[in-house]
């Protein structure tokens, strides 16, 4: 049976945190466990590849920061169904998704190619970028020109959760965005679904930030006030966690919850679409 393994390319540690907990609700376990030579082609080789980046003396730090490997995998229980959950680091790094996406293209067969690693995995790759203040179709039109660069006659994206297949990949992508909204990011799901029977708690780490906000002492602008309310309100539960931490192991977002909320099962039907 062939492995079913799907890129899953995100902004940041926050979306990749979430997006396992979701992938966990539909039977997904992390599987850190596994060596990388153990992986199906062809992440074995690509992650092999990496990782020696890391581990060849004569590589600069710059070489070393550039080293392309999955913030966590997670693999379907009792299927060869692999989800590889990448934080590039924003928006903006178009560079290292074209890198990924290109290694699948260049493992995927050409007409009257067969070998091995190809009868072993299909291949796909999912975006996630938040909608921001442009918009999920201003999103999804940038993503679509992101993909005809390297394309050029690739079918366009023409809605949110959609997955097409090109060239025997598989392509989807999702883009976050507040509830009834076509504006926002990831933030204006998780918090909403944390404030749920936690209403006073989070109420009330809006208040401290509130109170003692000063924008004096924001370095460099870097302040975001919904991820200092999560940061506040995750203390509580697991001491100097970061908010990666506090959305992967709080009580904050339940199975329940994830199995009731619209936005969260829209994201489970884009992710079966890829197995």
């Amino acid at each position: 049976m062939k492995s079913k393994i799907t890129a899953v390319l995100c902004e940041g540690p926050h979306d990749v945190f979430f997006l396992s907990k979701l992938l966990k609700s539909i039977n997904f376990k992390k599987c850190e466990e596994i060596k990388l030579k153990d992986f199906p082609q062809p992440m074995d080789q690509f992650l092999i590849s990496e990782a020696q980046k890391s581990n060849v003396q004569d590589v600069n730090l710059t070489e070393v920061r550039q080293a392309l490997l999955p913030h966590t995998v997670l693999k379907k229980i009792d299927s060869d169904v692999y989800f590889f959950l990448y934080a590039l680091g924003g928006d903006s790094r178009s560079d290292l998704r074209n890198r990924i996406l290109t290694t699948f293209v260049d493992a995927t067969p050409k007409p009257g190619e067969l070998t091995e690693i190809f009868n072993d995995s299909s291949l796909s790759v999912a975006y996630f970028l938040d909608a921001d203040d442009m918009g999920i179709p201003t999103r999804i039109d940038e993503l679509n020109k992101e993909l005809k660069a390297i394309f050029g006659d690739i079918e366009p994206i023409d809605e949110n959760g959609k997955v097409i297949e090109h060239h025997g990949i598989g392509i989807g992508g999702y883009i976050f965005a507040e509830e009834g909204k076509e504006t926002g990011r990831l933030e204006n799901i998780i918090i909403p679904m944390m404030r749920i029977d936690n209403e006073v708690i989070f109420d009330n780490a809006t208040i401290y930030i509130d109170s003692h906000f000063d924008k004096s002492r924001v370095k460099k602008g870097n302040f975001k006030k919904d991820k200092s309310i999560i940061s506040v309100a995750g203390q509580l539960q697991r001491s100097g966690s970061s908010n990666n931490v506090v959305i992967d192991h709080s009580d904050y977002i339940t199975k329940p919850k994830i199995d009731s909320h619209p936005r969260c099962q829209e994201i489970v039907d884009f992710f079966s679409k890829l197995i």
